[in-house]
């Protein structure tokens, strides 16, 4: 029920937002499989349809929702249902079956002693009638008869809003009383309903219905002959609708507007104003608005060059046949050229919108390629670090470990001069630090630790390597998680900052490197930073220097990251780079 008061708000400020509303309440309806709420959704969805002359879909939801009832034997709201589909045929200029409907409607109303659906009712019987004309064929006389009648029905219908103190309902009758009062040519009788109700809406402050009188009113005033509160009228009404969002419909307030404007002479207003309304309509062609259109322009063209046109009357007098053809075709020509002129550059801005198309996809495709090459190359380079970390590992770490033990076992075993042995000690020692440098290199160009436990735990072990017994101080800082990411990002992000540590222990001339890794399911992110001698960060990116920088580049395009860098000499240096999870 949400949902259907929530269309309800929206009808007449935005029909899409009120179609969503509708159909988010059909869709639970018919989750909840409660056949009153599956009703009362598609009934309001069929009021939608018919707003928007959908008559077929409309049509198709009355039904369905009838069958409801009649199922459940729910008669108020069989009479409901009635009653719609008697204003579906209203609408359709269908007269019989629109009144069989209403009629339909009426008599359940009236044996449950419903008055506030016997008094609605009575209403739409009232506005059928009154515009049987549109339905059939009648004569003046026959028209007159249904005007009296539709007064007769309206008149009830006030009687019986009255019985429950419904002024809303009576305001809404008294309108429709003075539609029909003008129709009968009778607007000073009008008059007097149509203010009666736009009193009653005035005191309530409702938007919609002092807009919709308002429009009532100024047809009175229009009959009247009273064009100055007939255009006061139109453009309060027009500020309302505008104001409120209650545009629909607009365009026919505009079509009745220009036509005090064009009584009175003002052929500039009652001109742009008609436009508004042609505009609005957005129909087929019709020949004979056409034709009111260009007798409007006219006469404002008119009434701007009264003076010139006096001025050239003798002149065109005397202009004979072939002055008047060579006009024509001057003026034919000038439209053909500026139609042509026009033609060209709306084809010269699509050309260029088209070539810059072109070139967005070529550096999209450039973008591309740079990616994949610099993908390329980082996975071929660290194919060959993994072999040579491997063939130092296994293969020369092996054999000088091999050799240890050997000289090892000599040691214990073969007889040694007391000269000898500090030498022999040494040659071991020697053989130690050769086999702990072969492991440090291995395990630069790959590091077991990264693969085996992630980045947290590499890159303390890494930091325990580098770090010196003096200054410069390294601090490692992890925030977040210990996630574990792709082996391809775990690696770039252990090159990244290894690279830049490096390069800060060569040539920062800092006392404190920070390192800190922030680690997060949907991002990682690195920043290095050290308090050193800093440098001029754009002059070494226009000068090209700086190849370590660069190769963090390429692997931050390569993974498709992003790099920052700020440095200035004497300021120390701070790098990040991010990499976002997809």
């Amino acid at each position: 029920m949400h949902f259907i008061s929530e269309a309800s708000k929206f009808k007449s400020i935005n029909s899409d937002s009120s179609l969503l509303f509708i159909r988010k309440a059909v869709d639970l309806s018919v989750r909840s499989k409660s056949l009153i709420l599956i009703s009362r959704a598609v009934q309001k969805l069929g009021e939608y349809y018919m707003s928007h002359e959908m008559y077929q879909d409309a049509a198709a939801c009355y039904i369905k929702c009838l069958r409801i009832e009649e199922y459940r034997k729910d008669e108020l709201r069989i009479a409901s249902l009635n009653d719609n589909l008697g204003l579906l045929y209203y609408y359709m200029e269908v007269f019989d079956k629109s009144l069989d409907y209403h009629q339909k409607a009426l008599d359940i109303y009236q044996a449950y002693n419903d008055v506030p659906g016997i008094a609605r009712v009575l209403n739409n019987i009232g506005s059928l009638h009154s515009s049987r004309e549109f339905c059939e064929k009648r004569t003046e006389e026959e028209k007159m008869a249904d005007f009296n009648t539709a007064l007769d029905f309206h008149r009830r219908s006030i009687d019986q809003y009255s019985l429950i103190h419904d002024e809303r309902g009576v305001a809404k009758v008294n309108q429709d009383i003075a539609s029909v009062y003008n129709k009968m040519k009778k607007p000073e009788v009008a008059l007097g309903y149509v203010q009666k109700s736009l009193e009653y809406y005035r005191k309530i402050n409702n938007p919609e219905g002092i807009e919709g009188v308002l429009f009532t009113l100024g047809k009175t005033y229009y009959r009247l002959k009273d064009y100055k509160r007939s255009i006061e009228a139109f453009r309060e009404s027009e500020n309302i609708a505008l104001a409120g969002r209650l545009t629909g419909g607009i365009q026919y307030l505009y079509e009745a507007l220009a036509m005090p404007y064009y009584d009175i002479g003002d052929y500039k207003n009652a001109y742009n104003i008609y436009i508004k309304y042609m505009t609005i309509r957005d129909s087929v062609y019709n020949a004979e608005k056409s034709r009111q259109i260009i007798e409007l322009e006219t006469k404002y063209q008119s009434e701007l060059k009264q003076q010139e046109i006096l001025r050239l009357t003798a002149e065109k007098k005397r202009k004979n046949s072939l002055i008047y053809l060579l006009g024509a075709l001057i003026m034919l020509l000038g439209f053909s050229v500026i139609y042509y002129i026009r033609l060209i550059y709306k084809n010269r801005i699509i050309a260029d919108q088209n070539i810059r198309i072109k070139e967005d996809k070529i550096l999209q495709l450039e973008q591309e390629k740079q990616y994949l090459a610099a993908r390329s190359v980082m996975e071929g380079e660290e194919a060959e670090r993994s072999r040579l970390a491997s063939d130092l590992h296994n293969g020369l770490g092996g054999l000088l470990s091999g050799i240890k033990i050997n000289l090892s076992s000599m040691k214990e075993n073969a007889v040694i001069t007391h000269e000898n042995v500090s030498s022999f000690n040494h040659a071991i020692s020697l053989l130690d630090t050769s086999i702990s440098e072969l492991r440090r290199i291995a395990h630069n160009l790959m590091p077991e630790t990264l693969n085996h436990y992630g980045l947290k735990t590499a890159l303390e072990d890494f930091c325990s390597q580098v770090s010196p017994a003096g200054l410069p101080k390294i601090v490692l800082q992890f925030f977040g998680e210990e996630i574990r990411y792709t082996k391809e990002l775990e690696l770039t992000v252990y090159r990244i900052i290894q690279e830049l540590v490096n390069n800060s222990l060569k040539h920062s001339g800092a006392d404190r490197i920070d390192i800190q890794l922030f680690s997060e399911p949907d991002r990682v992110s690195a920043q290095v930073s050290d308090n050193g001698k800093g440098f001029d960060s754009t002059a070494v990116e226009k000068e090209g220097k700086g190849k370590g920088l660069q190769n963090i580049r390429d692997r931050v395009t390569a993974l498709n990251g992003k790099f920052d860098l700020r440095s200035r000499p004497g300021e120390g240096s701070e790098i990040t780079v991010e990499f976002i999870i997809s």
